[in-house]
């Protein structure tokens, strides 16, 4: 390989690594945005996109309809259930012993995951023919355009969540919540109705990803493992801080994981996690954050 067809395969891995990232950016916002208000690591926030997936594909299949439609349908369902799992599951462990927390949403997350297993069976499941299935050429570079559909919707999204966050009372009273939670309810803010619809949005968040998903690949019942990993790197990465900072940190892992795959696609996430490491050895809170 010459010097130059090295660069063009590291800048194609670079657009493609921005592309991942943005992706990344959303899978990681439900997961960011619980655990920034309401204080808890949801463990079951990969498998939640995985049974999203498996739902949208379902609907896919059944009507005839890409993705990315189906995912419209997806949404209102997704955040009746994110209100049913809060109230039934999280909102009973909240000021809990840590360990209390964490074995209800890994048991969730075992439950999903079984669910898909016995009734899905561990055969992957995509939708056959996708919308946005082609390329087209920038130059020496190839664009896929459900790669670049997933990072504009991705963004798209994420610029109106942190608009709902910074300008709607709803989303002021969870910022409040995250920055402190005792003066809020001072202010007379409803915390437990933050809390719950904090959680709804999440799951809306994560039926966004699961759709994205389905329109550039398929499901199996272990998606959620990888998903959960590299939402927990982007949150870590990124720190409490804001969707901005969200975004870069996820871009990082994004093109971090691309231009490791030109050196073995087998140690790709190596890389990521060595970049994670390195990072937060001079950051420990993280890049951006403001707590």
């Amino acid at each position: 390989m010459t010097p130059l067809d090295l660069l063009v395969a590291a800048g194609q891995q670079v657009i493609d690594g921005v592309f991942l990232g943005l992706f990344y950016a959303i899978v990681a916002s439900g997961l960011a945005l619980i655990f920034g208000v309401m204080d808890i690591i949801n463990f079951a926030h990969g498998d939640l996109i995985m049974i999203s997936a498996y739902f949208t594909w379902l609907l896919s299949m059944t009507l005839n309809l890409d993705p990315l439609f189906s995912m419209l349908l997806t949404l209102p369902i997704l955040f009746l259930i994110g209100l049913g799992i809060q109230k039934g599951l999280i909102n009973p462990v909240l000021g809990k012993e840590p360990l209390i927390q964490i074995a209800v949403t890994v048991g969730l997350g075992f439950v999903l995951q079984n669910i898909a297993l016995g009734y899905f069976k561990a055969e992957p499941k995509g939708y056959p023919a996708p919308l946005f299935s082609g390329g087209f050429s920038l130059g020496p570079f190839v664009i896929y355009e459900s790669k670049l559909v997933s990072a504009v919707v991705s963004l798209v999204v994420l610029i109106l969540l942190s608009r709902f966050l910074a300008k709607t009372k709803l989303g002021l009273a969870m910022r409040a919540v995250t920055d402190d939670r005792a003066s809020a309810m001072l202010m007379g803010i409803n915390v437990g109705r933050v809390y719950l619809l904090t959680f709804a949005i999440g799951m809306v968040l994560i039926g966004v990803a699961a759709g994205l998903w389905m329109e550039m690949g398929q499901v199996t019942p272990y998606l959620g493992t990888s998903f959960s990993l590299v939402s927990w790197v982007a949150v870590a990465l990124a720190g409490l801080g804001s969707i901005q900072g969200l975004i870069i940190s996820a871009i990082i892992i994004g093109v971090a994981q691309s231009l490791g795959s030109l050196i073995s696609p087998s140690i790709q996430m190596a890389v990521v996690y060595l970049i994670f490491f390195f990072i937060l050895w001079f950051k420990p809170r993280g890049l951006f954050a403001r707590r």
